[in-house]
């Protein structure tokens, strides 16, 4: 069940709104979490289930632990104990195959989310940054929360305790103008834009050998826009349906592709990672603290890994080891390169950026490869590029570098008469559009 099918829109999210609404307390939060769990299980495979309860029950039984412990030693072991099955349990599903691919292992949905956000917890509470929860329907509720469970945003401790603790006490109290204005966006940037964009774009990618260049570079322009309008309209969603259960969870977005250089870039694309990555691995690797050719090593470290948190393939490190390169370039580079027109950074921001989803996009190096030949020339086509696809990236990438952020508008009324009329028009043709089996991109990590 995506948010993007019929079954989710009309039946399991009017149905759950509707009970929630009447709920309160310890009934409210078993409500929603076994709501969740519900959502999850049909979302994916019903064994998905295990290995996420299996990080719930692991992290709600050792933070206490940690807490208690009267000696630094005895909380590093506990909290040794949560590293080693969290990353343990990660690294089977998500890495096993990498290293033996005859295995077979299939990759639950979401691991990858969920996994960083019990660790940020339980790291927090080794730190004393957050206390260890006791109620645990309210932890297996930050865990499970339907709306991010599957591709985020990933949320601290703070930023969903506390608001399962009021709606637990008040009730749930729906935010109805943010929540289905944020909801319509996100809906039409996905069925709209994304999977339009993608229905031309991919088969020109997964048949690069015969593309020119022409076209290689519009295929790329086009899976740029794709992932964005993708993984920012679930975002948009998650976001949305949130504040339909008087929750905010935090912004992942920023208008990225508006960004002046890579470090820019990183604090407005997938905010809730490089925030994540930022705080509970560059920092403690030592961060800016030991020097400049320091930084650079952890910079390099922390986007490989961050790159390799996307998937299991060498083509994600090399995606990370890129973006790594390009942070500790901009930092030698920082003066020279903030005295040119802001409109030339933008566009060479851009430009890298595009550049690098060729190894993203990738399934081996040997595509990549073969797409940057493609792209410099390699090899000429017959055949243009697809007009269509020529028109929803103009269209598409005019979005991107100009319109305003979808979550900094807060109620119907604060979008302009036109734009609101334009909004109802795209989202009846994207529920007429959409079928419910197009997966978001970010499903897969």
């Amino acid at each position: 069940m995506l948010f993007n099918s019929i079954r989710f829109i009309f039946f399991f999210l009017p149905l759950i709104l509707a009970v929630s609404m009447r709920l309160k307390g310890k009934a409210l939060l078993r409500f929603l979490t076994l709501a969740s769990f519900f959502f999850y299980a049909y979302a994916g495979r019903s064994w998905f289930l295990i290995p996420m309860l299996v990080t719930t029950v692991l992290d709600f039984l050792v933070a206490p632990k940690i807490a208690a412990a009267s000696s630094r030693p005895a909380r590093r072991a506990w909290l040794g104990v949560s590293l080693c099955g969290n990353l343990g349990l990660l690294f089977w599903f998500k890495y096993a195959n990498l290293f033996s691919p005859g295995l077979g292992v299939i990759l639950p949905a979401g691991i990858s989310f969920y996994t960083f956000q019990t660790l940020s917890y339980v790291i927090d509470v080794y730190r004393g940054d957050c206390p260890a929860e006791r109620n645990f329907w309210k932890f297996a509720g930050f865990v499970s929360f339907f709306p991010h469970l599957v591709a985020g945003p990933l949320t601290r401790h703070h930023q969903l305790i506390p608001p399962l603790t009021r709606i637990s006490e008040e009730g749930v109290r729906p935010r109805w103008e943010a929540g289905l204005m944020l909801f319509s966006i996100g809906l039409c940037k996905k069925v709209l834009i994304a999977d339009r964009i993608a229905a031309f774009s991919d088969p020109i990618i997964d048949s690069i050998a015969t593309a020119g260049a022409a076209q290689a570079w519009l295929a790329l322009l086009g899976y740029s826009l794709q992932i964005y309008f993708d993984f920012s309209g679930y975002s948009d969603m998650a976001i949305g349906l949130g504040r339909l259960f008087g929750i905010e969870l935090p912004q992942n977005f920023n208008s990225p592709y508006q960004a002046l250089d890579p470090i820019d870039f990183w604090r407005r694309w997938h905010m809730t990672l490089s925030s994540w990555l930022r705080d509970y691995l560059y920092i403690p690797l030592g961060g800016n603290r030991l020097g400049e050719g320091r930084r650079r090593v952890n910079l390099i470290i922390t986007m490989v890994l961050g790159g390799l948190w996307h998937g299991a393939n060498w083509t994600f490190a090399a995606w990370g080891l890129y973006h790594g390169l390009l942070l500790t370039l901009t930092h030698r580079w920082q003066e020279p390169w903030s005295s040119l027109p802001p409109a030339l950074r933008r566009a060479g921001t851009f430009t890298a950026v595009t550049l690098g989803w060729v190894l993203f996009r990738s399934p081996d190096f040997g595509h990549a490869a073969l797409w940057f030949s493609r792209l410099f020339g390699y090899s000429e086509s017959a055949s243009g590029p697809p007009a269509p696809l020529l028109a929803l990236c103009a269209a598409a990438l005019l979005a991107v570098l100009f319109a305003p952020n979808a979550s900094s508008f807060r109620r119907w009324d604060e979008l302009p008469l036109a734009a609101r009329a334009a909004l109802g028009a795209a989202l009846g043709f994207g529920i007429i559009m959409m079928d419910g089996t197009s997966r978001f991109l970010y499903f897969q990590f």
